[in-house]
């Protein structure tokens, strides 16, 4: 008995194999691509900002916002496409909206950091950048466990552009 349990169990840990081997052999390594969104508005939208028509982000993102003035991804892409097209009052707009939805948003923070500084609103910049910290410190407490890995993109992103200011106007770098 113990030898059909054995040769029982062999044959079913070949078959566990068997059925596995395929999936390593599919897996390259890569990032799959990203699933088109079922709000076709919003899968346009996304699909506009990865070809950076700008005015293509603005007609379809205005089309989601409309709709689910909730979605904070909407309005940060919405701004942001506004701050490429130099509708600066726009963009502050859509991020305001966004950050009114999602206080935690990090694109919409730093990219609203980034208008300030366009229109010169260091110090409002700068406070962006002290909101984007805490908010980096917020994440990494949350995922102490290693999986957050990141960086925090965003406040390395906003810091060199105010870095790249102050160096601009012969001052030191930013201390948030």
């Amino acid at each position: 008995m113990p030898f059909h349990a054995a040769v029982r169990a062999a044959l079913v840990s070949l078959a566990l194999l068997a059925a596995v081997t395929p999936a390593l052999a599919v897996f390259s390594g890569e990032m799959s691509p990203r699933p088109r969104s079922g709000d076709s508005d919003y899968a346009d939208g996304i699909e506009a900002y990865d070809r950076k028509d700008w005015e293509g982000v603005v007609a379809a993102m205005s089309k989601v916002v409309a709709r689910r003035p909730h979605h904070d991804n909407a309005w940060t892409r919405l701004g942001f496409a506004y701050r490429q097209l130099g509708r600066y009052d726009a963009a502050l707009d859509a991020y305001y909206h966004a950050l009114a939805r999602n206080p935690h948003n990090r694109s919409a923070l730093e990219y609203l950091g980034e208008a300030y500084i366009r229109l010169g609103r260091i110090d409002d910049a700068r406070g962006m950048l002290v909101r984007l910290e805490g908010e980096c410190k917020r994440v990494a407490l949350l995922f102490s466990d290693g999986y957050f890995s990141d960086g925090c993109a965003e406040y390395a992103l906003l810091k060199k552009s105010l870095d790249a200011v102050g160096a601009k106007a012969g001052a030191t770098a930013v201390q948030p």
